[in-house]
């Protein structure tokens, strides 16, 4: 099943962070009435609060249109406060991406999945309580020549992560026709994603040393994780968790 996948930047007018913090409670707690076709659905807080953070990963066109009901127009009403874009991966119909871009304006398309192992159907189920999982979105930009490197070496990471990394629930790999590429990583918690970096690491750099790169990391993370995510290293923080459903 290759799912659909929206990633969702947004820009909270000046002084409208607690507004848009009710909003989006709101919406999560009218999604969780049926989670049916929904794997994912995160909002995250930047510092500052002035900038938010949606990533949503669906099963079909059906279950975009089913959260889409649930919604109600709450996500409508959060847009007058602030500034939402979208970029979808996976397998969107082009019907859907024209309808976000009458409603956004501002709409992007990553590319079809290359290889990915969030693949089974979702039921409806009740969320845990607390949730420690981190997310990640990094793009990947070759340098000359180095397209087919860059999806070799992608493969070979997603396949070592399949082998060996049980803490990493979710490893999606999109790329476009340049042969750019966006990745989604999904962690059970912190010592997960540890142990994703020491066993993929290696191949990431060889990524690293073709490809420039930037990634934005979401969620609570231990300090001797925190410390390495440097900003010099292309490395953006959503660290505050607003509410979710994987």
């Amino acid at each position: 099943m290759e799912k659909i996948y929206g990633f969702v930047p947004i820009a909270i007018a000046e002084g409208q962070t607690d507004a848009f913090i009710a909003g989006a409670q709101g919406c999560h707690e009218a999604a969780l009435a049926d989670l049916t076709g929904t794997q994912a659905y995160e909002w995250f807080l930047s510092a500052d609060g002035r900038e938010a953070y949606v990533i949503e990963v669906y099963d079909d066109p059906a279950a975009v249109a089913h959260h889409s009901k649930m919604m109600d127009g709450r996500v409508a009403k959060l847009r007058d406060i602030a500034k939402f874009e979208i970029t979808f991966a996976g397998n969107v119909p082009q019907m859907l991406q024209d309808r976000m871009a009458d409603v956004l304006g501002d709409v992007e398309y990553a590319g079809p999945l290359a290889f990915g192992r969030m693949t089974e159907a979702t039921p409806h189920r009740t969320p845990p309580a607390g949730d420690d999982r981190i997310y990640a979105l990094a793009w990947f930009r070759p340098k000359q020549g180095m397209a087919a490197k860059l999806r070799d070496l992608a493969r070979q990471a997603f396949d070592k992560a399949c082998a060996a990394d049980p803490g990493t629930h979710g490893y999606e790999w999109f790329f476009a026709d340049d042969g750019s590429c966006m990745a989604l990583d999904i962690y059970h918690d912190g010592a997960a994603m540890l142990a994703h970096m020491a066993n993929c690491g290696p191949i990431m750099g060889q990524i690293l040393a073709i490809a420039e790169a930037r990634t934005i990391v979401f969620g609570a993370l231990p300090p001797e994780l925190e410390s390495r995510l440097r900003p010099e290293l292309g490395i953006t923080r959503f660290a505050r968790r607003l509410h979710g459903v994987a």
